[in-house]
């Protein structure tokens, strides 16, 4: 088939790379006029690699392998501890950290040349019963047999296609960035959480001495976009390499990020188009699986396309009532997690490490289909 995909992130090179592998002739289309390098670092969780590894993809040589998990209280209390090694054992793939950019950069290096195309900006979609057709704002056209839309959380493709309300904020923000470090965190590979009354930050090692950090707190359309000395004022006295890390990064190294979330539909597309990632169900980065989802959906649906026999209505409507349960799963708890980051400390709980790593299994494994090792159900044909 001839596919294309509008938006050349995470999500499109991910199906781009799987639907080549099955032999099929796709088009990548991307607003921007080079591939777009911003954000900070992608937790890879075990879903992740996997589905990566079987899209033809491995990031490992690039990445930090984490090995733990630890989550304190601000005040520097253990709240628990996860065996990422040990979950690495359990389900077969690693956790790894990785610079945004980086994973964009090796997926695009994997295509034939041809296949990007950029400054293409989508406008319109239209679907006949032999073909669909997309419309630029440049006035030109592309068409294709399938159109997948790939284009992020304020998907073209999902108004086009489905119409609906725009996602919606969820009180929380994120301030971020990637920077060099000499911190021994940096350096290491465990991941430290850390929770407070109303906020909650971050320090992940992304390789090479870069230092993944965040910082999460509630923020509403109107209130003040935060500064670093704002950071520094608001954790200060927090657990160490906190206000290491804030005295060592100034306002240019600083991301900011609004939470969002999309209802998730229970139809993705027409009979010629579908979506994945965040253009269907964008979520909070409360559990760091919003990458991971999207690899999971590039995944399956390449699966049910793996060849061209039988209808394909029914395929993509298919793959799309395997993935929902799990992305709304998913999708729920980043949610809830997020709107208990303003639970009283007192209220969070102690857990020893074998139930924290038992947990982090479980979890990943009830909103995955290829940790399952679920194979795409027989497609039964339309009459």
């Amino acid at each position: 088939m001839r596919v294309l995909v509008i938006g050349a992130g995470v999500g499109g090179l991910a199906i781009a790379n799987g639907l080549l592998g099955k032999g099929h002739e796709v088009q990548v289309f991307e607003h921007a006029d080079s591939l777009r390098t911003t954000g900070a670092g992608i937790t890879v969780w075990s879903n992740g690699t996997a589905a990566l590894r079987d899209l033809g993809i491995d990031i490992e040589p690039s990445g930090r392998r984490l090995h733990s998990l630890r989550s304190l209280t601000d005040t520097g209390r253990l709240l628990w501890e996860a065996d990422l090694g040990e979950v690495t054992e359990r389900l077969g793939s690693p956790t790894v950290q990785i610079p945004r950019r980086v994973l964009i950069a090796e997926m695009a290096a994997a295509l034939p040349p041809g296949v990007l195309h950029f400054g293409r900006r989508c406008v319109g979609v239209v679907e006949q019963p032999d073909r669909v057709v997309v419309e630029f704002d440049d006035g030109s056209r592309a068409t294709g047999d399938l159109l997948i839309g790939a284009d992020g959380q304020r998907s073209v493709v999902r108004r086009e296609l489905l119409g609906g309300a725009p996602a919606k904020p969820t009180g929380w923000a994120s301030w971020q960035g990637l920077t060099r470090s000499d911190l021994p965190v940096a350096h290491g590979h465990q991941t430290l959480n850390i929770a407070g009354r109303n906020a909650h930050c971050g320090l992940i090692p992304t390789g090479g001495g870069l230092l993944h950090w965040w910082f999460d707190m509630p923020w509403k359309e109107g209130d003040p976009v935060l500064s670093v000395a704002d950071l520094r004022a608001i954790f200060r006295g927090w657990p160490a390499p906190v206000e290491e890390l804030l005295a060592s990064v100034t306002d240019d190294d600083l991301g900011f990020f609004p939470h969002i979330r999309h209802k998730v539909p229970h139809v993705w597309g027409g009979p010629r188009s579908t979506l994945l990632g965040d253009a269907v169900h964008a979520m909070p980065p409360a559990v760091a699986q919003a990458a991971n989802q999207t690899l999971e959906d590039a995944w399956l649906l390449t699966q049910y396309l793996s060849d061209v026999d039988g209808d394909l209505a029914t395929r993509l409507r298919a793959y799309e009532q395997e993935r929902r349960p799990r992305a709304l799963k998913v999708s729920r708890t980043a949610a809830l997690t997020s709107a208990q980051r303003s639970t009283p400390l007192q209220r969070l709980a102690k857990f020893p490490s074998w139930l924290a790593t038992r947990s982090q299994v479980a979890s990943l494994r009830s909103g995955s289909n290829v940790l399952r090792g679920v194979a795409p159900h027989p497609v039964v044909q339309a009459a």
